[in-house]
């Protein structure tokens, strides 16, 4: 992550997509899953401007097979 008029931040998150008892996690639509994982819930974005996000996998396969798209929401705490 950047934060307006910073470096760049890194952290690393081991993610589960998949068990190998059920297969990959989440809801599915034909063959199209959505995962949601809750990172950094303390994070708080105090700067105004644009913040980036970087995301890489680190998997010892690369490419993962059969994963075309990954994605980064932010939601306001209620």
């Amino acid at each position: 992550m950047q934060q307006p008029g910073d470096s760049v931040r890194s952290q690393r998150f081991n993610l589960a997509l998949a068990t190998n008892e059920k297969g990959w996690m989440g809801s599915a639509m034909d063959d199209i899953y959505e995962h949601r994982v809750l990172v950094q819930p303390q994070t708080k974005f105090k700067k105004i401007g644009d913040y980036h996000f970087t995301l890489e996998q680190i998997m010892r396969e690369d490419p993962l097979k059969h994963v075309l798209d990954v994605g980064v929401r932010v939601e306001k705490v209620k």
